[in-house]
């Protein structure tokens, strides 16, 4: 008797050959959107990161790139990366990264500082993963400008913030910190202290 010829599509490996197929098509799909647009999403977030420097030192930022070019050097000092404003050649400000461990990750920002390093005259950020409506506030207006202007040095020592209720004054070494969210007001505190402690240790010493 004539054995029975069996397609492949009804075999068990069909399924397997399928899904193989299936996905090495949608990875070269990936690969090949990933090719066309990485550099487009690079130079997206090049531009919003130099926006951000500009702006957290007070420059325009009406033509990100040129603006940029115009103002901003990139510098290192013993191991610190940063960002140094000059207009018209002279030394303006520096913009300093930092980052630390906020309630649900790590907080990345800017703090700009007058030139002799004694006060901070800017402040923004740049990454947070707190939670939406309590900890993210961190981003609103009201509370990243409540750090400007406000002395870094007290007796020779680097100030650390005192939290207070968001609805009261707070003096020069005060930050009201958000309502329901003191886990990550106070991420912020020690990021700019554990931050600038290392900054003004560095700097005074080179």
């Amino acid at each position: 008797m004539e054995k029975q010829k069996i397609h492949f599509s009804e075999t068990k490996f069909y399924p397997v050959f399928f899904m193989i197929v299936i996905t090495i098509i949608c990875v070269g799909i990936l690969a090949t959107f990933y090719h066309l647009t990485h550099k487009r999403v690079e130079d997206y977030e090049l531009a919003q990161m130099r926006k951000q420097v500009l702006e957290t030192l007070g420059l325009p930022a009406t033509s990100v790139n040129e603006d940029y070019e115009r103002y901003i050097r990139v510098r290192t000092r013993d191991n610190i990366t940063f960002y140094e404003a000059k207009r018209d050649n002279i030394v303006i400000g520096y913009c300093f990264p930092m980052q630390g461990s906020g309630l649900w990750g790590t907080i990345r920002a800017l703090a700009a500082l007058n030139v002799e390093l004694s006060e901070i005259t800017g402040f923004s950020i740049t990454e947070q993963n707190e939670t939406p409506g309590l900890g993210a506030r961190i981003t609103e207006a009201w509370f990243l400008d409540q750090f400007k202007n406000k002395s870094i040095i007290f007796k020779d020592e680097v100030i650390k913030y005192s939290l207070i209720p968001e609805d009261e004054i707070a003096d020069l070494t005060e930050i009201q910190q958000i309502t329901g969210a003191t886990a990550s007001s106070r991420a912020i505190v020690n990021i700019l202290y554990n931050n600038l402690v290392e900054i003004i240790q560095k700097f005074k010493n080179s």
